[in-house]
């Protein structure tokens, strides 16, 4: 006969159960993390910051993250995933019209996204101590993640704008363009007292200058 009443019985949480408040406390640590980044600013904040904003001790976050770092990194991959989505939005239009979308896209994402903009482009993202060449892989190397995916659309928006441009052609002048966007909005970011003209003019300069690059 067993010694536990039925109020007393250990309760078994179903493994998918476990699975899912295992995601969900994951999510709620990024989430807390882009709080405290954008508030604090990236370099100010601290694991323990994080953990006392989610409320679980440091130990209970290191159990999800094994460091700041791959926080950060996590963050950046979901800044990247927005960028890729405005990148790509238009689609179905034509290569002209999704060019200009594209890079008014681009300048949409960062200026709506300051802070991580700041930790996925502007930071600096050391390699694993230990040397492996799988740890170290550059973030722009794992086509699995949304970074190099919004880049190959960038390329693809470029090919389909200059088809009579060769690969490396086109691969050269996709990297000119994302540095010449990236150029403008880490700019205003890092330097917001410089007496800018106009953001918005700025922006539609930008894009007629950049849009020009592409058929020069």
């Amino acid at each position: 006969m067993s010694k536990f009443t039925s109020d007393e019985r250990p309760r078994i949480v179903p493994p998918e159960r476990k699975t899912t408040r295992r995601r969900n406390r994951r999510t709620e640590i990024l989430e807390k993390a882009g709080t405290l980044f954008a508030r604090m600013g990236v370099d100010a904040v601290t694991t323990r910051h994080i953990a006392q904003d989610v409320g679980i001790s440091q130990p209970s976050l290191y159990a999800h993250f094994t460091s700041l770092q791959q926080i950060k990194d996590e963050v950046a991959a979901q800044a990247f995933a927005l960028l890729e989505e405005k990148i790509s939005a238009a689609e179905d239009e034509s290569p002209e019209a999704q060019l200009e979308k594209a890079v008014r896209g681009y300048f949409e994402f960062g200026f709506s996204n300051p802070h991580a903009y700041r930790i996925a482009f502007m930071l600096e993202h050391p390699g694993d101590e230990r040397g492996s060449e799988d740890a170290s892989m550059s973030t722009f190397n794992q086509t699995d993640h949304p970074g190099p995916r919004a880049f190959g659309h960038l390329v693809r928006i470029v090919g389909l704008n200059r088809p009579d441009l060769s690969t490396e052609m086109i691969l050269l002048r996709s990297q000119n363009l994302w540095a010449s966007l990236h150029g403008l909005v880490s700019l205003l970011l890092a330097r917001p007292d410089f007496p800018w003209s106009d953001t918005q003019m700025l922006v539609d300069e930008h894009c007629r200058l950049t849009c020009r690059m592409v058929f020069a």
